[in-house]
C-alpha cells in the first residue's frame, strides 16, 4: 500500500509529527495481531527518540553526567569552556565526579550554591570544553515539542511545553516530602511568612512536643527556617526517633522546645503516591521561584542538562520530575540572570540569544 507524497513531507522542526503520522498510518495497515503489540510508538519508544538524535546531536556536546559515590545522580550543563558546570544541587551527595562525553572522570568542587532554583556550579580542571549557547524561552511556544537532553546520542526524553516561563507564587506548590523521612505533624499556613503553623495532628510528634496553632518555628538544630521549604528540608534530613531541637516564636516570646519525630503515616504518603504512578519523582521538585513547565517524563538523574526545542535551541535546565504528567525546567533567561551570581567576576558567561 502506497503512502501519499503529502504525508512525507516535512521538516526537522515537525519531526514528531512525521513520526507520529508513519505511526498512525501503520496502524491502519497492520494486522490485528500486530496491533496488539508492544506500543513502538510511544514517546518513549527507541524508534522515537532516535528520530530526536539530530535535534539534541549540538547541545549534547555541552552536557555531562555528575556522578555521586559511583552512581548517578545528575546531568550538568557546560557554561564555560574551562570547566564550569551547573548541575541540580540538592542531588550532590559527597564528592561529585563530571564524566565527560569522552569518558574522563574528573572530580569536581562545588564552588556556588542557589539553593532557590537548587543549582550548583560546580569546577573540574579541564579546558577546550564546549560551553551551551543561551536562547530565550519564548523561541518555544507553549504546545511545541521539546526534548531533553541526556549524556548519549539520543534524548532522555521529549515532550511538550504545556507552561510558559512563569513566576511561582510562594506557598502555592505543596512542599516535597519524603515517605521515609522524619515526621514532625503539623499543617504550615502556605501565606504567613516564615514557618507558621496552621494545625498540630493529634498524636503527633509536633503534639507531644507541645507546638501549638500560631507558633512560628524559626530553626531547626540552629539552622535558620526562612519558609515551608526549607523547613521541610532541614526535617526530612531526619528519620524516624531522631530528637530535633525547635526554637519557636510564639507570641512575644521565643521558646527551645525538643520533638522526637514519628514516623509519616500512610495517608500522608497517598497524594505522593497517586502522583507517582508511572514515574519516580525527584526529591526536591518545588518551590521553584520561576519556572517552565512540560511533560515529559525524565528521571530525576537526568536533571540538570538542557531543554531544547525541535531546533536544538536551549530554553532552559531542568530541574525537577514533579508529578506524573509534569516535569520542571528553569528558564534560560533566569539562568543566565543567576550566572551573574554564581560565577567569579572574571567569568564571562555565553550571553542570551532571541531567535
Amino acid at each position: 500500500m502506497r503512502m501519499p507524497a503529502s504525508l512525507l513531507i516535512g521538516t526537522r522542526r515537525h519531526a514528531w509529527g512525521v513520526v507520529l503520522v508513519l505511526a498512525v498510518w501503520a496502524g491502519l495497515i497492520a494486522s490485528p495481531a500486530r496491533a496488539q503489540g508492544p506500543a513502538t510508538y510511544l514517546r518513549s519508544s527507541p524508534k522515537v527518540l532516535a528520530a530526536f538524535r539530530e535535534v539534541v546531536a549540538k547541545p549534547s556536546e555541552c552536557t555531562v553526567r555528575v556522578k555521586c559515590e559511583g552512581q548517578n545522580v545528575a546531568l550538568g550543563t557546560v557554561v564555560a569552556a574551562d570547566g564550569w558546570i551547573l548541575t541540580k544541587f540538592s542531588e550532590l551527595k559527597g564528592t561529585p565526579v563530571c564524566r565527560l562525553r569522552d569518558g574522563r572522570e574528573l572530580e569536581a568542587c562545588v564552588v556556588s550554591v542557589d539553593e532557590r532554583y537548587d543549582l550548583a556550579l560546580l569546577k573540574i580542571e579541564c579546558t577546550g570544553l564546549t560551553p551551551v549557547q543561551w536562547y530565550d524561552s519564548k523561541v518555544c511556544p507553549v504546545g511545541n515539542w521539546v526534548a531533553c537532553v541526556g549524556d548519549g546520542e539520543e534524548p532522555a526524553a521529549i515532550g511538550v511545553l504545556s507552561v510558559a516561563a512563569r513566576a511561582v507564587p510562594v506557598g502555592r506548590t505543596p512542599p516535597p516530602t519524603n515517605p521515609s523521612g522524619g515526621y514532625l505533624g503539623v499543617g504550615l499556613d502556605p501565606e504567613a511568612e516564615g514557618a507558621r503553623i496552621s494545625q498540630v495532628m493529634p498524636g503527633s510528634a509536633a503534639e507531644k512536643a507541645g507546638l501549638k496553632v500560631n507558633d512560628i518555628i524559626l530553626a531547626v538544630d540552629g539552622e535558620e527556617v526562612r519558609d515551608v521549604d526549607s523547613l521541610i528540608a532541614l526535617l526530612q534530613r531526619h528519620k524516624p526517633g531522631d530528637v530535633v531541637n525547635l526554637t519557636v516564636k510564639r507570641g512575644d516570646q521565643e521558646l527551645e522546645m525538643k520533638a522526637t519525630l514519628g514516623k509519616r503515616p500512610a495517608s500522608a504518603n497517598r497524594a505522593d503516591f497517586q502522583n507517582s504512578l508511572g514515574s519516580e519523582l525527584s526529591k526536591r521538585r518545588t518551590g521553584f521561584p520561576t519556572i517552565l513547565q512540560h511533560d515529559a517524563v525524565i528521571k530525576p538523574a537526568d536533571c540538570g542538562g538542557p531543554l531544547v526545542d525541535l531546533d536544538g535551541r536551549v530554553v532552559g535546565i531542568n530541574i525537577a520530575r514533579a508529578g506524573r504528567t509534569e516535569s520542571y525546567a528553569i528558564p534560560s533567561e533566569t539562568v543566565q540572570s543567576l550566572l551573574g551570581q554564581l560565577m567569579p567576576e572574571k567569568i564571562t558567561a555565553p550571553r542570551l540569544l532571541e531567535k
